[in-house]
């Protein structure tokens, strides 16, 4: 059994007939590791201010600022740039000249800030203008710079590093396993095949790099390998993929090895390293058993690496500890324990709740706990306090006119959380000019112009999800047509072809789906799944290994009746990603049929069983008001409100839960502002929610159910 792992594809499958090299990276796990005990360079040092599963910034800290910082698990992308070690396997006797290696560690630090259309200009120019001197490890570690900062740019440009990649690893020598020995090159290429969604070359990329074979068994595929770097990417892409079982598995063991050799070794020269990698896999185990819903674990594991414990008072809890209390703050807020998260944020911050106004807007001097500040604020309605502080942070003001307003400071994540904010408030045209502003355009210009990318990704679908809500449609497709290449009167076979930003694609299946196009929906999912609608049915209901596709596909399949066929794969999915989401849309798949509890009964207790009870009671309520039994719609009514508020009682809040009790609410008869109110908890959850397909059978029997109480009313 091979646990959805893939066979080694594209690149990955090219044979390697040279020399294997006798040097890999640092055994920092304790002995009886699987790897190699000869190794003679350790792997470079995790920055521990990257996003995703990397450690924060701590108070005193200079703050690096990163766009869209990872609050999901659709963003979890690699950002720990750093100049690769000067050790390698090909360096030449001569050296490059002086000046050529303070160029090269200037296009790091560029690179590092993320300005990564200027890193690109300077890894260029060293490549073209210091060709001939170059000593070989220079080359490499220009080209795998120049590949990181074309990355993070368009589709073209990630394939271009891979093609730059590709060219350098090809003249290298490899391990048995088949990875390159040219430090940090497979690990890049893996980096840049995520980045096109290229999901299982670039797991089948990391198991040679880790030396393991696709085909082995779980426990073999789990254990670390000695090579620090792989290892955790490695983790952070099967929970990408949803393969939860196998990250877990690995982290545990990687955190196991840490911690034996720090207690056999506590005051070895390589300590303090094996201290931030424990950390690192700490706080990817955290935020592992935040997406699996097993908040206390992560909480218990926070708290501890702040040396506290739960049972302490929450006047203690609520210190700072100078050792990831961002992280902290974070997965209180996800536990929906604001007050905790606010006073943790707002001692981080040296300020007090009792404080004025004025104070508590007045941004500290850690950029990073003001952002979070202004986000809890949002989340728990003070969209007044959220604005002013975000303003205050560029210096700005809400009195400001609307020129000011909008024009964009440059501290791209603080304009996206206006952005988000504004759109939350119901200030649109503010929110569109801001976001036409950051991609220098103006609202008087063409169509033509209006939807012309401006090349950042995070701001281009932010303006397709605005006008999808503004009902701009036509727009709104232009414009990802033209993210992905395509004309929009070109012939279905290329609109359906992937343009290979995972993204790009789904928000154009999305976005199909939401204009009842789904012969273009199943399409372009279809592609996205290297399927094809004359496969045979098993075929077609197999995994493709990208969880988000293949739920998309199977909410669809929902949609246009094909439901053997979204069981079939639902099931098979549930099998392989073990994901809170699949559980909830498998047990979905019987809400409002006399099968339903047989179904449900099956499982223990879960904020999923008790949502999806409600979902139940409430489809069968609208069902009956519909067709004129009002009396056994009520009592189905309340029992499907009871439900989703014992879901909201016992489990931390989702945007899902807040959604139902309006949707119950609603149909109660209860006053607009009282049932808007908890769709809007539910917006800041997940603002993606209203640009979301609403095909769902049970939607037509409410909105039936709906206008027959208004008849009667």
């Amino acid at each position: 059994m091979n646990y959805g792992l893939p066979t080694i594809t594209r690149s990955a499958t090219r044979s390697c007939t040279a020399t294997v090299a006798t040097s890999q990276p640092l055994q920092y796990y304790a002995s009886g590791s699987n790897a190699n005990t000869e190794a003679t360079k350790p792997p470079f040092k995790l920055n521990p201010k990257a996003p995703a599963f990397i450690p924060r910034v701590q108070p005193g800290q200079p703050v690096q600022e990163h766009p869209g910082a990872a609050s999901n698990i659709l963003d979890r992308r690699a950002k720990a740039y750093q100049n690769p070690s000067p050790v390698t396997f090909h360096q030449r006797a001569s050296k490059s000249r002086p000046e050529t290696a303070k160029r090269i560690d200037s296009a790091f630090d560029v690179l590092k800030k993320q300005d990564y259309i200027k890193a690109e200009a300077a890894f260029q120019a060293i490549l073209q203008d210091d060709h001939n001197i170059l000593n070989e490890f220079d080359h490499q570690r220009t080209v795998i710079g120049l590949a990181r900062s074309l990355k993070e740019q368009t589709s073209e440009k990630k394939k271009e590093a891979l093609t730059r990649l590709e060219e350098l690893r090809v003249n290298g020598t490899f391990t048995e396993s088949g990875a390159s020995t040219i430090r940090h090159l497979d690990l890049t290429m893996s980096l840049c095949e995520q980045a096109l969604g290229w999901f299982l070359d670039a797991e089948a990329r990391l198991l040679r790099l880790r030396n393991k074979k696709p085909d082995a068994n779980e426990e073999t595929l789990c254990q670390h390998s000695g090579y620090f770097d792989a290892d955790i990417a490695n983790a952070r892409l099967w929970q990408y993929m949803r393969k939860y079982q196998l990250a877990e598995k690995l982290l545990l063991g990687m955190k196991a090895g840490l911690i034996n050799k720090l207690q056999s070794n506590p005051h070895t020269a390589v300590a303090e390293k094996l201290h931030n990698y424990l950390d690192c896999v700490n706080i990817a185990l955290a935020r592992y058993w935040q997406e699996m819903c097993q908040y206390d674990r992560a909480e218990e594991l926070l708290l501890s690496m702040g040396g506290k414990h739960l049972d302490e008072s929450i006047e203690t809890l609520c210190k700072p500890s100078g050792h990831h209390d961002i992280d902290l703050v974070r997965h209180w807020q996800v536990m929906g324990k604001y007050e905790w998260a606010e006073k943790l944020l707002l001692n981080m911050s040296g300020k007090d709740s009792k404080d004025s106004i004025e104070t508590l807007c007045t941004p500290s001097e850690h950029p990073e706990f003001n952002l979070a500040l202004a986000l809890l604020w949002q989340v728990t309605g003070r969209h007044q306090l959220s604005e002013k502080l975000l303003l205050n942070m560029i210096v700005k003001h809400p009195d400001d006119t609307e020129e000011i307003l909008c024009t964009p400071s440059g501290k791209h994540e603080i304009d996206l959380a206006l952005v988000r904010l504004w759109q939350e408030m119901g200030q649109y045209q503010r929110t569109e000019r801001l976001l036409l502003n950051m991609s220098v355009k103006h609202p008087d210009e063409n169509e033509e112009t209006l939807c012309q990318p401006c090349g950042q990704h995070d701001i281009d679908l932010t303006l397709v999800r605005l006008w999808q809500k503004l009902k701009k449609h036509r727009q709104a497709e232009k414009l990802l047509l033209k993210m992905s290449g395509k004309r929009p009167d070109a012939a279905m076979e290329e609109l359906c072809r992937p343009c290979g930003n995972n993204d790009i694609d789904l928000a154009l299946a999305l976005h199909w789906e939401i204009k009842n196009k789904y012969h273009l929906t199943e399409g372009l999912l279809l592609n996205m799944s290297n399927k094809h609608l004359n496969h045979s049915e098993d075929s077609l209901c197999m995994p493709c290994g990208n969880h988000d596709v293949d739920l998309a596909l199977v909410r669809l399949w929902e949609i246009i009746d094909k439901d053997k066929q979204a069981k079939r794969l639902i099931e098979r999915c549930c099998d392989l990603y073990h994901s809170d989401e699949c559980e909830l849309s498998y047990l979905s798949l019987s809400t409002g049929k006399t099968s339903f509890m047989e179904a449900i009964n099956r499982y223990p207790e879960s904020a999923n069983k008790l949502l999806v009870i409600s979902i139940h009671y409430f489809a069968l309520a609208c069902e009956q008001i519909s067709e004129g039994s009002p009396k056994s719609g009520e009592e189905n009514l309340i029992k499907a409100l009871e439900h989703v508020e014992l879901t909201l009682e016992r489990y931390p809040p989702t945007a899902g839960a807040y959604s139902q009790k309006a949707h119950c609410l609603r149909m109660m008869g209860a006053d607009d502002q009282k049932w808007q109110k908890w769709f809007q908890k539910a917006h800041v959850l997940d603002s993606s929610r209203k640009q979301r397909g609403k095909s769902d059978a049970w939607r037509s029997n409410e909105y039936a159910a709906l206008q027959k109480i208004m008849t009667q009313t």
